[in-house]
C-alpha cells in the first residue's frame, strides 16, 4: 500500500536556522515531535533536499505519523510513506494515520527505531467495496462527518459561551450609593 522512502537530507537541529513561522522559500521542517503535525518550525535549505508532499512522515523512534500536503525538510529518524493508490488524498491519509496509530499501538516507543521492514509489513485495517477494493468513497463520506460533527459541536460550544456572555452582560449592574473612600 505504501512506499517507505528515505529522507533526501537530514537535517540537524543545531546546525540550521529554524524560522518560527512560515516566510518567503522556507518549507515545513518535520521531526519526531507529535505536536503541530510533526513541523518545528520552517528552514530555508537547498529545493533539491525536498520530501514530496502528498505523504506521511513517520517518525521512526516514535510512531508519530502526520499528512504532509506540501513539500518539506525532515529532520532524523524520519521515513516518508508515500501511498501507491493515486486516490490518495488529504481527507483519506487521515483514515489510513488512524489505522496505522492502530496497528503501531503495541509497540513500545523510544527503546528501538523502527526498521523499514517493520513498517513495510504492519497490516493495517481498510474498508473495502463490494469488489473487495480499497473503499476510498467510504473513507471520505465517514471524515467529512466527522469533520462536520466536530465543526457542529464548536459552534454549539461558541453559542453556549456567547449567550451566556449575554446574560452576564444584560444582567442590572448594582448602583454603588456610597463610595468607599
Amino acid at each position: 500500500m505504501f512506499e517507505v522512502l528515505p529522507y533526501k537530507k537530514r537535517f540537524d537541529a543545531n546546525r540550521v536556522n529554524i524560522y518560527a513561522s512560515k516566510t518567503k522559500d522556507t518549507y515545513p521542517y518535520v521531526v519526531r515531535t507529535s505536536l503541530n503535525n510533526g513541523i518545528r518550525g520552517y528552514l530555508k535549505e537547498n529545493t533539491n533536499f525536498l520530501n514530496a508532499g502528498n505523504t506521511i512522515s513517520f517518525g521512526q523512534d516514535t510512531a508519530t505519523m502526520f499528512y504532509q500536503e506540501k513539500p518539506y525538510f525532515t529532520g532524523d529518524k524520519i521515513k516518508i510513506l508515500r501511498c501507491k493508490n493515486p486516490n490518495f488524498n488529504k481527507i483519506n491519509a487521515l483514515f489510513f494515520i488512524t489505522s496505522l496509530t492502530k496497528a503501531f499501538r503495541n509497540f513500545s516507543w523510544g527503546s528501538a527505531s523502527f526498521s523499514v521492514s517493520i513498517i513495510e509489513n504492519q497490516n493495517i485495517s481498510l474498508p473495502t467495496n463490494q469488489h473487495g477494493k480499497i473503499d476510498f468513497h467510504f473513507m471520505r463520506t465517514l471524515i467529512n462527518a466527522l469533520m462536520k460533527q466536530t465543526i457542529q459541536g464548536v459552534v454549539q460550544y461558541s453559542s453556549a459561551k456567547i449567550q451566556a456572555a449575554k446574560e452576564v452582560i444584560s444582567q442590572e449592574t448594582p448602583i454603588q450609593k456610597d463610595s468607599l473612600f
